[in-house]
């Protein structure tokens, strides 16, 4: 049986029902970033119920469900469910005529997208792949009949529905993961301060980046650290870590039994770390085109340099060099667009090698030590913004713990102190 309509990057339809489980009696319960709402269709139906979300589409979806018609149904069905590259790109740039051609827009750009990002690029794994969209509009719809939905800012529909009765799942956007769903503007200071304010019970999931976990520390909040395996599904196409860790955090202490491990959870208590400082990292170097001569579409770029100042005045050695690349290669393996959706399947990396010894790559002088990468540009729209010059070089960002360089009075830091979570991407 299906647990949401649709997908979303970073959703909740894995640990729906152990969250449902920690939830604690309520009449009124509002999701302020539903994303799929996985944990709203998990939880049987409360007396008053809202979702909200800060993407206009998202809320016209539902909203679109609400009020789907049988004929409206039928018509759906009649439109394409199988992935297909063209019928992707036709409907990316269509303009819909009426209700439901704009809620098949949105739903299958959203099934067969990157990431279910809904962006430009269509996903190779969803050829000829029949979505089971329909199905689960008719599982779930009857669901959404009575829950109010809103678009706009949380923070409203937060103070609309607060109270002592009222219960909120909240899984907001997680700054420093980059996957473009608001997290760049969202401000967790001011987000902290409405936590802080709640008359009502709620839960929250998080990332383990950005400023919010560090002000969680002494808040008198519930905070346990969950890590959670990524199953193949979920990694393909999309690439990272095969465990992803959150945080869960609540005002109130949930049942004992929710809260007990097992094979796909583990959970256990959790502080945000001392020191040294966590901050974000971005290097970008270009791209070397034309290297094989019998294979156009062969790309070698440097990834990092070692001794070289980046944009944020950082310098990586040689060593922590050496443990991002090791690491890329065993857990990521994939390449991003612009640090905002993954692109495997339309980039096929080919090397990926540490410099042994100085040596020009025709002109360019590369230093021992160096990062490179070698890829295939399988997509020929991607192809086309390399030629171009849309995309000139190999981005690598993310977060690290910053350390004070060495001094002849200062014991230089331990070795094991790289770049914490990295992946390179197409800039």
């Amino acid at each position: 049986m299906e647990k949401t309509i649709w997908g979303s990057p970073a959703g909740k339809k894995r640990l729906a029902k152990r969250l449902v489980a920690m939830l604690p009696a309520h009449k009124t319960y509002v999701e302020p970033f539903a994303g799929s709402a996985a944990v709203l269709f998990e939880k049987a139906a409360s007396d008053v119920e809202a979702i909200n979300d800060a993407d206009t589409a998202i809320a016209d979806a539902y909203r679109l469900i609400q009020k789907l018609t049988p004929a409206g149904m039928a018509k759906l069905k009649k439109l394409p469910w199988v992935g297909d590259e063209k019928t992707f790109k036709s409907l990316f740039d269509a303009k819909p005529k009426g209700d439901v051609e704009r809620l098949h827009r949105f739903l299958y750009l959203t099934h067969f997208s990157y990431g279910k990002l809904r962006g430009r690029s269509f996903s190779p794994n969803g050829m000829g792949v029949e979505a089971k969209t329909l199905a689960r509009i008719e599982q779930f719809a009857p669901r959404l009949k009575r829950v109010k939905v809103y678009s706009g800012d949380y923070e409203k529909v937060v103070r609309k529905y607060d109270g002592k009765d009222t219960v909120f799942f909240l899984d907001p956007p997680y700054p420093g993961y980059n996957v473009d769903v608001g997290e760049g503007d969202f401000d967790e200071e001011r987000f902290y301060g409405v936590l802080k304010s709640l008359k009502g019970r709620w839960l929250m999931t998080y990332g383990i980046r950005g400023k919010l976990p560090g002000m969680l520390k002494g808040s008198g909040f519930l905070v346990k650290r969950i890590r959670t395996p990524r199953t193949i599904a979920a990694m393909r196409g999309v690439g990272g870590s095969s465990v992803l860790t959150q945080l869960l955090v609540s005002n109130y202490q949930p049942a004992a039994k929710a809260l007990e491990g097992g094979s796909d959870f583990a959970v256990d208590d959790w502080q945000p770390e001392e020191s040294p400082d966590t901050a974000s990292f971005l290097a970008t170097m270009p791209l070397l085109k034309g290297v094989e001569p019998d294979d156009e579409r062969y790309v070698l770029g440097i990834v990092l340099e070692p001794e070289t100042v980046d944009a944020q005045g950082d310098v990586y050695s040689a060593a922590e060099i050496r443990q991002a690349a090791h690491r890329f290669m065993a857990e990521f393996g994939g390449l991003g667009l612009m640090h905002q959706m993954r692109v495997n399947g339309h980039v096929k990396v080919l090397e990926s090698y540490l410099a042994p010894v100085d040596f020009n790559l025709g002109e360019v002088p590369v230093r021992k030590g160096t990062w490179l990468l070698a890829v295939r540009v399988l997509s020929d729209e991607l192809w086309g913004r390399v030629k171009d010059g849309q995309l000139t070089g190999f981005s690598i960002g993310g977060t690290a713990r910053r350390l004070p360089e060495a001094s002849p009075t200062t014991e230089p830091p331990p070795s094991d102190t790289p770049a914490a979570d990295s992946q390179p991407e197409a800039a």
